[in-house]
């Protein structure tokens, strides 16, 4: 690898004086893995047991250039994990009449025409289990990346929902639009921000006070969120150029919180809605979020997936029914898993995504085997230990393969223009993603920006193309429309199944 990773002093702290069990195996993994790999990111564990806290482990640091350690008060991006919060909620106001499971979209967005849907079919059931049958890249992408959107602007992206052509109705298709689609009937019938209801609704009751799916709570309430982190880029020192926002969290992913707090979330999970001697959630609510509304046949990692409830996957982990749901994003890593019938539960929370899946998998392994009495926890951790000596060497080379790749390919291509360069500098505008900028830096080289995304274009294969590599995003090709002498239009492939036509204003 042409950058030089160096291992920084690995903060940790372990609590678990209250547990019977004894879960040194996990500090031992965690450490071997992260001097393996020689890059000090964060890592935050709680393991819950019959209603306690019976071990905490705060490993790395949640910002590295400063030497801030991870401790049971930072807060992580969850990604994908908001969705058991959010289905939770929903669950909530269905208990205080306000909506029910069978609501259609036609009832729930009653002033808003669907062009392109029958919406008197689809459910709120089916929009929360993934179970919808319907696609639209515009309004996932805009509120989870771009930010480009206000109330009116989320309506126009709503209204463009179409069938999805891989799935149907009742069938399942994991996305984040029926969650985006629920969100944007909060915003409408409480007249407030699906975070603010959800606040209210769930993270207020649990006192889980270091949680908010408003990123600039941190700052109002004074606690610190990692800062996410790659291995697979030139400078993984440096944090990645992408940040949640206020604009960019949504409802299937936009929660920050602490392994603390998210240990709070399991053990009313775990517990029909009882935590701290107080009945928190109604046990009957917490009962059917349980519930299989939809099924699958996947797998990730050691984790199979039989069943999705209402946020949570359903299958069977080590001989035992397990509801877990994971968050991944680059820069992130989550995992929140439980066991009703042996009442205990596991949280993982990581900013960094290439190693810290693999880390986790093997974290949980030793967790449940030490949880359920189950294999020899001393062999299976020397096992994963030298698992991840092996999986590094080959990311290692794989990261380097990826880095000369790109190489070869910047060095073969020349950028082939019609026009002078200027002409093609401007604002773009397409009805349902917004203002696409490019912008002519004095480096000679093009600025492209789409809302809070931003690239420096490279060469491309064709004439009046451009790469852009945007972050979180990926890999797009800009193509110029010119006519009588000036630029007119430009396509942008790679952003949805056909590319999307942006005019110039």
């Amino acid at each position: 690898m042409k950058h030089v990773l160096f291992l920084m002093t690995l903060a940790l702290w372990a609590n678990s004086s209250f547990a019977s069990d004894d879960f040194s195996a996990i500090n031992k993994y965690v450490i071997a893995a992260k001097n393996e790999v020689g890059f000090p990111s964060g890592t935050a564990i709680a393991i819950v047991k019959d209603g306690k806290v019976v071990y905490e482990g705060y490993f790395g640091y949640a910002n590295i250039k400063e030497k801030q350690k991870v401790t049971d008060k930072t807060a992580f991006y969850l990604a994908s994990i908001t969705k058991p919060f959010f289905a939770l909620s929903t669950l909530l106001m269905e208990d205080q009449g306000d909506i029910s499971s069978f609501t259609s979209m036609g009832k729930m967005f009653s002033k808003l025409d669907f062009p392109h849907i029958d919406n008197r079919k689809v459910q709120l059931k089916h929009l929360l289990s993934h179970s919808h049958g319907l696609d639209n890249l515009p309004l996932q992408e805009t509120l989870a990346f771009t930010g480009l959107h206000d109330k009116a602007q989320r309506h126009k992206l709503a209204i463009a929902s179409k069938y999805d052509p891989n799935s149907s109705l009742g069938e399942y298709q994991y996305s984040n639009l029926g969650y985006n689609l629920t969100s944007i009937w909060v915003e409408d019938y409480y007249q407030k921000d699906w975070q603010e209801k959800l606040n209210e609704l769930v993270y207020q009751p649990l006192k889980m006070n270091r949680t908010s799916s408003y990123m600039s709570d941190s700052i109002k309430r004074g606690f610190s969120v990692a800062r996410p982190y790659a291995l697979n880029v030139k400078s993984p020192l440096e944090v990645l150029p992408f940040e949640k926002s206020n604009l960019t969290m949504q409802a299937a992913g936009g929660t920050i919180s602490t392994a603390k707090d998210m240990a709070r979330f399991l053990i009313a999970q775990l517990n029909n809605g009882y935590i701290d001697g107080e009945q928190v959630f109604p046990a009957n609510v917490i009962e059917k979020s349980h519930q299989q509304l939809a099924v699958n046949n996947l797998k990730y990692r050691d984790f199979i997936r039989k069943g999705y409830a209402w946020g949570w996957y359903i299958g069977p982990y080590k001989g035992e029914n397990m509801y877990h749901h994971f968050g991944g994003t680059p820069g992130t890593h989550t995992h929140a898993s439980f066991m009703i019938k042996h009442n205990i539960g596991l949280v993982i929370l990581n900013n960094e995504s290439m190693v810290s899946s693999k880390i986790s998998n093997a974290i949980a392994d030793i967790a449940y085997s030490i949880l359920l009495k189950k294999d020899d926890v001393d062999e299976k951790t020397n096992f994963h230990i030298v698992e991840m000596q092996e999986a590094w060497k080959m990311a290692k080379s794989n990261i380097q393969d990826d880095f000369d790749s790109v190489e070869k390919r910047d060095a073969s291509r020349n950028m082939e223009l019609s026009l002078e360069k200027s002409k093609y500098a401007g604002v773009f505008h397409n009805p349902l993603w917004g203002n696409l900028t490019i912008e002519l830096l004095e480096t000679n080289e093009f600025k492209v920006t789409l809302g809070e995304l931003e690239a420096i274009a490279t060469a491309a294969k064709l004439a009046d193309e451009l790469r852009i590599q945007l972050p979180v995003m990926g890999g797009k090709i800009v193509s110029f429309k010119i006519g009588k002498g000036e630029v007119q239009m430009l396509e942008v492939l790679g952003i949805n199944h056909t590319g999307e036509n942006f005019t110039k204003i």
